[in-house]
């Protein structure tokens, strides 16, 4: 059977919470650290949005510049092979830095998120999604080089911690990933995923982004008659009811630099 690369339901609401929270903040220049394949980066891109893209594994990178060619070669869009705890010379005025599921491999998310800071202009904004709930520990964080989940208050948190003011934190894609958890982890065990719970963490993570799962990140061609924007239309406005609720499996949460002179304030 022939399998394609479609967004499973749980990639749709993410995406679309992320569109809807980036309506909220000013600015169309973007960092995007751990861009992937570039799916995230494309969007923004296809909105008008310019930008950089960073990641350390080439088979993203080689795959994020056959699907972003267009936008490299009329200079809208450069993508970096490289190691963000390197810190790498990125440019330090970005309106918006974003990182999705990133975060949660990283050893010293205090770390991270302070160099993530240092690239955004003042009165910039962040935006990062992690793994949410503690007690949803699973055989997929094991396989893709997961450090830690967070629960909620944890990114309140370590925002304040790092000096971030304003932020919001929202559970995404309740109920439809809470429904399909058991599924989704059926799929990793019947797959070839279950050969790298012995790997090294940055080797897992190396992967995690370009993943290919039968049902879960590849699926029939057919499958795009229901994985849509348009058939999924209703669980994008039911996960709206619960961003303000501990139940997401994924977290998604912005926010910002203070600007010059500002103070920081409690959420």
């Amino acid at each position: 059977m022939r399998f394609v690369k479609i967004d499973p339901p749980g990639s749709w609401c993410l995406n679309e919470a992320l569109f809807e929270m980036l309506r909220r903040i000013e600015g169309r220049r973007f960092l995007e650290v751990g861009c992937g394949a570039g799916g995230v980066s494309l969007r923004l891109l296809e909105h008008g949005y310019t930008g950089t893209g960073i990641d350390f594994s080439l088979l993203a990178i080689e795959q994020a510049s056959r699907q972003l060619k267009p936008f490299i070669t009329k200079g809208k869009y450069r993508i970096i092979e490289a190691d963000l705890l390197d810190r790498p010379a990125l440019g330090k005025d970005f309106d918006i830095v974003i990182g999705l599921l990133i975060m949660e491999h990283i050893q010293d998310d205090t770390a991270f998120l302070e160099i993530l800071k240092s690239y955004l202009r003042p009165g910039g904004h962040i935006i990062i999604s992690v793994p949410g709930r503690k007690d949803k520990w699973s055989l997929e964080d094991e396989t893709v080089g997961h450090i830690r989940r967070y629960d909620r208050q944890d990114l309140f948190d370590v925002f304040e911690k790092v000096g971030f003011i304003n932020p919001e934190v929202w559970s995404i894609a309740v109920p439809a990933a809470n429904i399909l958890f058991g599924l989704s982890n059926l799929t990793i065990t019947h797959s070839k995923e279950t050969d790298k719970i012995d790997l090294l963490l940055k080797n897992q993570t190396k992967t995690s982004g370009v993943r290919e799962i039968p049902f879960k990140t590849v699926f029939p061609p057919f499958f795009k008659i229901v994985l849509n924007r348009v058939t999924l239309w209703p669980l994008f406005v039911m996960q709206r009811l619960f961003y303000h609720t501990d139940l997401g499996l994924t977290m998604l949460a912005r926010a910002q630099r203070p600007e010059k002179g500002e103070r920081q304030c409690q959420k």
